[in-house]
C-alpha cells in the first residue's frame, strides 16, 4: 500500500466551486486535492476518503454516487447524508477528540 499524498492547489477553488457550493478537497485513490492547505480534523476526513478508495478500488466512485442518490431518494441530503461521508466525518471527529 503506497503512502496517500496531498496536493494542494489554490486554482481549483473556483473551478471546484461550480460543482460544489463549500468545498475544500477531493480525494481520488491515494491523493488528495485541496485549495488550501487542512487543519488536522480535515485531514483525517480526507484520510478516511483515502482507506474507502483502498477498500473499494475504482467501485468507490461508484458506490459513492449510489449512496448520495440513495440518500436523497429518501429525502434525506445528498451530500451529508451519505454514508461515506458520515464515516469521514466521524474519523475527522475521532482525531479531535478521541475517545
Amino acid at each position: 500500500m503506497r503512502p496517500h499524498r496531498v496536493h494542494t492547489w489554490p486554482w481549483l477553488r473556483p473551478v471546484g466551486r461550480r460543482l460544489l457550493a463549500n468545498w475544500l478537497a477531493i480525494t481520488i485513490g491515494r491523493h488528495i486535492y485541496a485549495w488550501r492547505e487542512m487543519n488536522p480534523e480535515e485531514l483525517a476526513h480526507e484520510l478516511a476518503h483515502v482507506r474507502q478508495w483502498q477498500t473499494h478500488g475504482w467501485r468507490f466512485a461508484i458506490a459513492y454516487l449510489a449512496e448520495s442518490i440513495r440518500a436523497r431518494r429518501s429525502g434525506k441530503r445528498w451530500y451529508h447524508d451519505n454514508p461515506f461521508e458520515v464515516e469521514a466525518r466521524e474519523a475527522a471527529r475521532q482525531a479531535v477528540r478521541p475517545d
